[in-house]
């Protein structure tokens, strides 16, 4: 069976009426800043790359600290992590895909075909854009370290990514099978737990349709465990076993 962790490099301060839906308030709200490894197969497993230094400058991050130290706190070597699947190609789960450079990053199609074609770079969607990471998507691929993939599929047995898309065209959400149960590591299919849990939905969207059956979807993985991992949400050391600072066990 799987272990999964989720690992804390970084945080910000916002405010509620950024990430819920039509909700005016300003009240505060911190962001924690995660990656995800998979341990216990045949190989670990990356669930998304975060960010380098200078989105960490740019955007205000607090105690930021590399992914590819983070993961040393599992026993890993970024450089010995082979294969990485990215929800979404936002800088702050794809801009710091340089950190693993012997993996293979498992991406949506959907998602490559949106921040290569024409809205990408309009006002609505640029800011969460790393633009300088984002074009190194053409040249992994001709390395063969891009795989492009379509709706679900199993990654490994008890590992599968399920395209669900509505924070962004082609996001994608991971199971893992675990002694615990089914965990779903939801990336920016459910911010925080807010979302998911009361199906109000983000402000950052592509369809917002996509984003409410995307809460479903999340439910109907987790079945009765409910094994949710929210993405950027700081309960998530507090539903979970914290091993050591920044460090969590989901299962």
């Amino acid at each position: 069976m799987y272990e999964v962790y989720a690992l804390k490099y970084g945080e910000r301060d916002t405010f509620t009426c950024q990430f819920f839906y039509r909700d005016n308030r300003h009240d505060p709200l911190t962001l924690h800043y995660f990656v995800w490894v998979i341990l216990g197969g045949p190989h670990p497993v990356l669930f998304d790359t975060g960010f380098l230094e200078d989105d960490a400058a740019a955007r205000g991050i607090r105690n930021y600290e590399s992914p590819a130290a983070v993961v040393e706190r599992v026993g890993l070597k970024a450089a010995d992590i082979p294969m990485a699947l990215i929800s979404h190609l936002h800088y702050d789960h794809w801009a710091g895909h340089s950190l693993f450079p012997r993996a293979n990053f498992w991406v949506q199609r959907d998602e490559v075909a949106f921040w290569t074609g024409r809205y990408a770079a309009m006002p609505a969607f640029r800011g969460s854009a790393n633009v300088e990471q984002l074009m190194q998507v053409v040249p992994l691929n001709y390395a063969n370290r891009m795989r492009i993939v379509h709706g679900d599929h199993e990654v490994l047995p008890g590992i599968r990514v399920y395209r669900v898309g509505g924070h962004t065209a082609g996001l994608q959400i991971v199971t893992v099978e675990t002694e615990r149960g089914t965990v779903v590591l939801t990336s920016d299919a459910s911010h925080f737990y807010h979302n998911v849990e009361t199906r109000q939905p983000t402000q950052i969207i592509t369809s917002l349709p996509e984003m409410l059956e995307g809460f479903e979807t999340i439910h109907s993985l987790a079945g009765s465990e409910k094994l949710i991992v929210a993405g950027h949400d700081p309960l998530v050391a507090d539903r979970f076993k914290v091993i050591s600072p920044g460090v969590i066990k989901i299962a």
